[in-house]
């Protein structure tokens, strides 16, 4: 291994700035896929949606299962261009690539064409997160200390916001302007711009990281040191309390958010009466996400990384359980509160991604084997098993309540079932998620024990 120690030199803002601008990347693509794709595929492609959902559905059982084991590729991986660095080089062109691909309108059979989709999203955005485990990995290269790492993350957090933001202001403009009225027209080229953008912008992070990333010589000795079988992977899992902890914190926390997010419109349309207002409830929280990553290196250094998981749990809990027995159909006190969920959220993102590193660190400590890559690169897992729950859970309450879109009004009972789907039952899981982080076992005071330790051997 030729380059096994980091530079000692303070990371400077502009390698900061420059690791973070993958984020902005990353903010784009996944706002385009998220926001317009399903969309793009029904009724521009004009697939019909219930061939599409299970074309949809399997795709994502393939990325689940997938996840673990490109974990373990980037682990034991041994690249000329460097072992984390080399996933976003060469990784991020074939996406670019794809995105592209997912916008292009191809006619046919509608088995076919979904199933063209399904794979053209798979190589788009199934791979996409690989390259986001890789620049987790990349940060306990680049950062000294937890102050660096909690840097790194919360900027990467910032620019990401700024990439949703972005894209809220001016994708429907450009596909409007691109397409000159014709639709297809205009997600393609919007498509290529953004793969472009996020290209351009995950490159940007290779640069950052090249000085800190691990390479291998063929000739030394300890080329097979970090290589893990994997039988020590399932055991850096499963011998791993703090990580087992920061897992179920992110499933919890992501399960709620998805059946929040999924949901949310009915709440806006039985309840505040006003599908407009989402627009702005959205901006609104999408604002306060950015000055929660900007606030939470202080947070974390104020109240330690432990509680301020604990509290970002909590924010999400009140945001969630208020406008549910309060007032009801009021939008000042629900944006109020989705707002201070948001907070939560981007404090829980920023804190949560530098306990992976930490319970990385824990296994080393107690094993004296490192698996940084590996753990950095499950922190997607718990993200993909909330999504996919979620969609489970959903379609149980709709059908239990006997939802029907068609209605022009609501029994009060399944308005109640309703308000529980959107508010209670996520409430429920952030609190859940709350109690987790309460027993997470590295305290402040565990964590200073354990860098002793490392440093001491």
């Amino acid at each position: 291994m030729s380059n096994s120690q980091q530079p000692s030199r303070k990371l400077s803002q502009l390698l900061v700035f420059q690791f973070a601008a993958g984020s902005f990347g990353v903010g784009l693509l996944f706002s385009l896929a998220n926001t317009y794709f399903i969309y793009f595929v029904t009724d521009v492609a004009l697939v019909p949606a219930g061939i599409m959902a299970t074309v949809f559905t399997c795709t994502r059982i393939f990325d689940f299962c997938c996840t673990p084991i490109i974990a373990g590729f980037v682990q034991n991986g041994r690249f000329k261009l460097g072992k984390y660095r080399s996933w976003i080089l060469y990784i991020v062109p074939v996406t670019s690539f794809f995105t592209i691909l997912c916008f292009s309108r191809i006619t046919g059979n509608p088995i076919v064409v979904a199933i063209y989709y399904g794979i053209m999203y798979l190589l788009a955005y199934g791979l996409l997160d690989k390259p986001g485990g890789a620049q987790r990995a990349l940060m306990t290269r680049m950062a000294q200390n937890d102050k660096e790492r909690m840097m790194l993350t919360a900027r990467s957090a910032q620019f990401e916001q700024v990439g949703n933001i972005v894209f809220s202001l001016i994708c429907l403009p450009l596909i409007a302007l691109i397409g000159q009225g014709n639709e297809a027209k205009g997600y393609f080229g919007v498509a290529v711009l953004f793969g472009l953008t996020g290209l351009v912008c995950y490159y940007t992070t290779a640069h950052a990281g090249k000085d800190y990333d691990v390479y291998y010589d063929e000739n030394s000795k300890d080329d097979h040191s970090d290589r893990l079988t994997v039988r020590q992977m399932i055991d850096t899992v499963i011998k791993n309390p703090p990580l087992i902890c920061c897992m179920l914190i992110e499933v919890f926390r992501y399960l709620g958010f998805m059946i929040y997010v999924s949901t949310m419109a009915y709440y806006f349309k039985w309840f505040l009466g006003d599908m407009s207002a989402i627009t702005t409830v959205a901006t609104a929280a999408t604002v306060v996400c950015f000055i929660s990553s900007i606030l939470s290196p202080h947070i974390s250094s104020l109240i330690g990384r432990k509680n301020s998981s604990i509290l970002a749990m909590c924010m999400y809990a009140v945001g969630m359980l208020v406008p549910r027995f309060f007032a009801e159909g009021n939008l000042v006190v629900y944006t109020a509160c989705i707002c201070l969920a948001y907070f939560g959220a981007a404090l829980q993102v920023c804190v949560g991604i530098v306990m992976y590193s930490k319970a990385a660190d824990y296994h080393q400590w107690k094993t004296g084997l490192s698996a940084h890559g590996f753990v950095m690169s499950i922190y997607v897992l718990p993200v993909e098993i909330g999504i996919a729950f979620s969609v489970i859970i959903i379609g149980i309450a709709l059908n239990a309540i006997g939802y029907d879109p068609a209605a022009a009004s609501l029994t009060a009972s399944q308005l109640s079932g309703l308000k529980n789907l959107v508010l209670l039952i996520p409430g429920i899981l952030f609190i859940i998620a709350a109690v987790i982080a309460a027993l997470m076992p590295l305290s402040e005071k565990k964590i200073a024990e354990m860098e002793s330790g490392l440093k001491a051997s």
